[in-house]
């Protein structure tokens, strides 16, 4: 339920549904509506971080139905909390089945199929992602790694590379992105994608020849001419 007031007056209300991946579709949807405030019974600590370090406030712990919880807080009956205090709870692990989900909607949106592998099978390999080449009409496969599968993410994105480079046409990993990870990724010639990144939304039209990709693919360097500023 999404609420806006000015004052005490209740200008605007309604329901929205929550489809797709519990975590980062669900902040998209939040930063889609402008929300400024979120109340909720639970949520996951990363989440949480993430939230409140883009300035929205979060009251969570809140496990009454929605309607009183509202009057609650609008009477000054539920107070703001402060996170950054409760030292036994703060944690910026990354919940790694939200980043493999996310990632599977985000390439099937744009036209890939996608394969789910087995930890065991090419690990840290998550996804393959395939599409066809619209110039030689071969397909494509893309390895996708979705980080937070080990506590290193520059030894993550070394062992990707390693696993990868001579089975796949291309290189992808998932992960938000801070410095150490850019520099890793580009010493590997690995395509970053951070889920938090303003750029990335996954409901833009597709215009480029093969989306999502950013580097030429070997033996497919005519797909992607005049795409992203390749001439």
């Amino acid at each position: 339920m999404i609420c806006e007031f000015d004052s005490e007056n209740e200008i605007f209300s309604q329901t929205v549904s929550c489809t797709g991946c519990e975590g980062f579709g669900r902040i998209r949807l939040l930063q889609k509506y402008n929300v400024n405030v979120l109340i909720c019974s639970g949520i996951k600590s990363f989440y949480r971080d993430l939230l409140e370090s883009s300035g929205l406030t979060v009251i969570d712990n809140i496990s009454i139905d929605a309607d009183k919880a509202l009057k609650r807080y609008l009477d000054g009956k539920i107070k703001l909390q402060n996170h950054k205090d409760n030292l036994d709870e703060f944690s910026c692990e990354i919940p790694h089945e939200d980043l493999v989900c996310w990632a599977r909607e985000l390439f099937e949106s744009h036209g890939f199929s996608v394969t789910k592998l087995d930890e065991e099978t090419l690990f840290p390999v998550d996804l393959v992602a395939a599409i066809n080449c619209p110039v030689c009409r071969k397909q494509i496969k893309v390895a996708v790694c979705c980080g937070a599968h080990t506590y290193r993410a520059d030894q993550e994105i070394r062992e990707f590379h390693h696993l990868a480079a001579s089975i796949y046409h291309a290189k992808v990993y998932v992960y938000p992105g801070n410095p150490r990870v850019k520099k890793s990724c580009r010493e590997y010639n690995i395509q970053l994608i951070d889920p938090d990144s303003e750029g990335t939304n996954r409901d833009q039209t597709i215009t480029d020849k093969i989306p999502l990709l950013e580097y030429p693919v070997t033996n497919h360097e005519k797909a992607f001419a005049g795409q992203n500023g390749i001439r």
